[in-house]
């Protein structure tokens, strides 16, 4: 019995470890002190699987904007297309995703995964990626957005997809969220909105100004691998 309890108990301790992996940190009152400056728009263009309805990736894209209101940015979606899964890997699935280019009018891309039979018998015995954002130009990504794990209880196709969508802003995996709060407020000054274009951010933090930029740099480090 004692085995018992304690197998549980480190399961769970590492179910919550690999939560805690997924954090961009936790709000402090940083959040309510900064000024993020006028409404921008952030067109987010959406590839989804078969088995991610329309509602779902609406839900989805909810979360975000509720989460975002703060900040006084809102998630427009220009369109929204189907996409097959490009391999079972977190890696190939993001390297399909990344390897796409940027159109007008979308600022970003994120593809939406649904979950399979193999995704669930991994979850039991890995750790697992539930998402992913290039870290060249923050402008690609991708989301799990059903379930099929015991790790999504604690990170759930919401959780994840607002930890994602922060990262398409720049913020980095931190403690606290006060880099976050900073990085969307200069991300919100570099926006010019008769650019058309809210800027990526390479892998120094300085920013991808046009689309071609951001094209440019993301195939350069696909190439090379560097920031990848």
């Amino acid at each position: 019995m004692v085995g018992k309890a304690a197998r549980g108990f480190w399961l769970c301790a590492l179910l919550v470890a690999l939560a805690a992996c997924t954090s961009v940190g936790t709000h402090t009152r940083e959040r309510l002190a900064i000024d993020y400056g006028p409404p921008m728009p952030l067109r987010v263009c959406v590839l989804h699987t078969p088995d991610v309805a329309p509602r779902r990736i609406d839900a989805l894209i909810a979360a975000v904007n509720e989460e975002f209101a703060s900040y006084g940015i809102t998630v427009v979606v220009p369109w929204v297309r189907p996409w097959q899964r490009a391999g079972f890997t977190h890696e190939r699935l993001f390297e399909d995703v990344a390897q796409r280019r940027l159109e007008v009018p979308c600022d970003r891309l994120v593809a939406f995964v649904d979950r399979n039979a193999g995704d669930a018998l991994w979850g039991l015995l890995m750790p697992e990626v539930l998402g992913m954002v290039d870290e060249a130009t923050h402008t690609r990504g991708y989301v799990v957005a059903t379930r099929a794990s015991l790790n999504q209880l604690f990170v759930p196709p919401s959780k994840a997809t607002v930890h994602e969508f922060y990262h398409l802003l720049g913020c980095p995996h931190a403690g606290s969220m006060d880099a976050c709060y900073r990085a969307i407020a200069a991300l919100k000054r570099a926006h010019d909105a008769s650019a058309d274009f809210v800027p990526g951010i390479d892998a120094a933090g300085g920013f991808v100004t046009t689309r071609e930029d951001a094209n440019q740099t993301l195939r350069d480090a696909l190439a090379g691998r560097p920031g990848m």
